[in-house]
């Protein structure tokens, strides 16, 4: 039974990570299916949600009416969760015609903002972005221009991060997100996205559905456009630069607040899970998303294999190599800020970290955690 459950469990792990992914990039490099692009220039209303972001949101909204886009097409709408610092103020005070500032009260969270921005908005294509993402100027029309394609609903996007010198979370974070970009890149071409990068991604006006606010917008909404029939696709050239956090605890607390509303995002809309109803989509997500977040049990499980296997020298060689991975891991943690010496740790640390994420995140979903709100970090 140890041996089985070793290369079930070992099986799983090497299919989320490995196989997966290299499955997805040859079948996109034969099977690909191109988007139809054209010269469109059509309204665009870009939505910031914020929450406190006065050191912020004056050079965000100078960034956008800085994009390379006919002003007399585009407008820009910030809603305010309820800020209580001067954001809303530093809004109204801007001088600027295109630039709306909505508030709601009570702290109803990111979702809640895009839905009712949404509502407000005039534009034919929805822009969503992030208060302290940097756009490139071109970013609007290489994403618009996507929208030429009768099939795509959704287009995202492509997210650099830059991380600040010698922190061990900044480089593992952009390890991690170069290797989910290449998976995208290839999901994309398949057909359709699982979930987009909230920094930034457009949305046909006539396509948006209201999303749960206690649900993550930037996951659900591939969801709600594949049930529309439509694509959700990437676009390299739309690009887009965030800061990456630079300190373990920062990293982590954000990917367990992600986790459990993706986690949220799964259960509720556990439909397109079944194969029955969506195969295509629902392989992606079993894949992508929900074995994801069940990799540190099959770790765990693995791990406790090997350690009932361990007479055997092939399995007590296994052993080690997990326990060899989850001790770099540690030391990546425990040397953070501490040398510049430490690169070859990224890779274990920021594996590690994850999977403490999902793990963390999936006790406290299952103990009643739900999560809606957010705070400024950067």
């Amino acid at each position: 039974m140890a041996i089985i459950l070793f290369w079930v469990f070992s099986g799983i792990l090497a299919y989320v990570y490995v196989g997966y992914p290299l499955i997805v990039r040859i079948w996109a490099s034969y099977a690909g299916r191109p988007v139809r692009r054209d010269h469109l220039r059509p309204t665009v209303t870009v939505i910031v949600s914020v929450y406190n972001e006065e050191k912020s949101i004056r050079s965000k909204i100078d960034n956008i009416l800085a994009l390379e886009y006919p002003p007399d097409l585009l407008d820009v709408i910030v809603v305010s969760d309820a800020s209580v610092d001067l954001t809303d103020d530093i809004v109204r005070m801007c001088g600027c015609r295109q630039v709306r500032l909505l508030r709601l009260e009570g702290r109803q969270g990111k979702t809640a903002c895009q839905n009712h921005a949404a509502v407000h908005a005039a534009g034919d294509v929805l822009v969503f972005t992030d208060a302290t993402t940097v756009v490139d100027r071109r970013a609007l029309i290489e994403l618009v221009e996507n929208f030429a394609d009768a099939t795509v609903g959704c287009v995202a996007g492509s997210l650099v991060y830059q991380a600040r010198p010698g922190s061990l979370a900044a480089s593992g974070n952009t390890t991690y997100w170069g290797y989910e970009i290449a998976l995208r890149s290839g999901e994309s071409k398949l057909g359709t996205l699982v979930g987009v990068s909230g920094c930034l991604y457009a949305v046909r006006r006539s396509a948006y559905r209201p999303i749960s606010p206690e649900l993550i917008s930037d996951f659900v909404i591939a969801m709600r456009i594949r049930e529309q029939g439509l694509r959700t696709v990437l676009e390299p050239l739309a690009r887009c630069f965030e800061e990456t956090l630079d300190r373990s605890h920062h990293e982590l607390s954000m990917r367990v607040r992600v986790a459990i509303r993706s986690i949220a995002a799964l259960v509720r809309e556990r439909r397109f899970l079944n194969p029955f109803v969506d195969p295509f989509f629902a392989w992606q997500l079993w894949s992508h998303k929900l074995l994801r977040y069940a990799s540190p049990y099959c770790w765990v499980v693995a791990l406790m294999a090997c350690v009932t296997l361990v007479g055997d020298p092939f399995y007590r060689l296994a052993l080690a190599a997990h326990l060899g991975l989850i001790a770099e891991g540690i030391a990546g943690f425990l040397l953070e800020g501490r040398s510049q010496q430490v690169g070859l740790l990224r890779k274990p640390y920021y594996f590690l970290l994850t999977n403490v994420a999902s793990f963390i995140a999936t006790v406290r979903y299952v103990m009643g955690e739900r999560v809606v709100t957010w705070n400024p970090t950067r």
